[in-house]
């Protein structure tokens, strides 16, 4: 069980993670995760009021009586008739939900990257090796769709960790197509559609950023909005954690469970797709989820 309380803060204990509210008759301590402390430290001044879920049930953590914080949902400190509010939930999920209902084309995007050998790995670089991408119109509709194997160029010979951990072969990638290729499909598609891009954790940008320098291309990101989801789920939901692409699909499917990940990036682009388009539901309280 769980509750919502809120009330002004009394004390911080710093070392052991806990802040104080002091109640009408004594003083109630509260404990948050390592990176929930980390996130809210800045903001834990004297005069501050916290809004928060916690835990129902009290346990003996480190010589006192402490409650789990679930989840803060706002910090503010009273300005006469207009307080200061530092964090608000309320206030980044109608930001979130206002981004997801942008009119715009919308292009989901996803790449497998090589991976280094076992031994002597010291001057290895990551190249992106596989691509897949689907296109949409405002409304959802399909534009356009592309899975390729691009070539590598700094290291063209795959590892053998590579080639087990994705399930191909030098073949494929020898046939592939060049990065330079991947990288005029994407300027075009930027030209004539000026699409949002949706990825799931920061690694794609990074990797085309990456990219464009090795090859002395362009680099297109810089006019690219680009929204990373996992993030997005994380501010939206209050996640203390990473979760993985497959995962969130399988809390938003109520038919499906993906358990067996391809590594394929046309099928991740696809999945991280179909994410977004239940996570809009979930923005415009047309679906209910639940992410622990």
């Amino acid at each position: 069980m769980e509750n919502y309380i809120y009330g002004m803060l009394h004390g911080v204990l710093e070392s052991k993670r806990l802040i104080a509210i002091k109640g009408r008759k004594k003083v109630d301590f509260y404990y948050m995760s390592k990176s929930m402390f980390k996130l809210f430290m800045q903001y834990f001044q004297p005069g501050i009021f916290i809004f928060m879920i916690v835990k129902d049930q009290s346990r003996l953590y480190r010589g006192h009586v402490v409650r789990n914080i679930v989840a803060i949902d706002k910090l503010l400190a009273p300005n006469k008739n207009k307080p200061t509010i530092y964090y608000d939930i309320s206030m980044i999920k109608s930001g979130i939900k206002s981004l997801i209902n942008l009119n715009r084309n919308r292009l989901f995007i996803d790449f497998e990257m090589s991976m280094p050998p076992y031994n002597n790995f010291q001057d290895f670089v990551s190249e992106i090796i596989q691509a897949g991408y689907i296109l949409t119109d405002e409304s959802g509709h399909i534009l356009e769709e592309f899975s390729s194997y691009i070539k590598p160029k700094l290291f063209p010979e795959l590892s053998i960790r590579t080639k087990k951990f994705l399930h191909i072969e030098q073949s494929d990638v020898d046939g592939g197509n060049s990065y330079e290729f991947l990288h005029k499909k994407i300027m075009e598609i930027q030209k004539k559609y000026s699409p949002i891009v949706y990825v799931w954790g920061k690694n794609d940008q990074l990797e085309l950023n990456k990219l464009n320098k090795i090859h002395r291309l362009s680099n297109f990101t810089k006019s690219m909005q680009f929204i990373d989801l996992l993030s997005m789920h994380k501010n939206y939901y209050g996640l203390k954690n990473d979760i993985g692409l497959f995962n969130a699909y399988n809390i938003y499917s109520e038919t499906i469970d993906l358990n067996h990940q391809k590594h394929d990036a046309l099928e991740d682009a696809t999945i991280t797709k179909d994410i977004f388009y239940a996570f809009k539901d979930v923005c415009n309280n047309k679906k209910t989820v639940i992410f622990e």
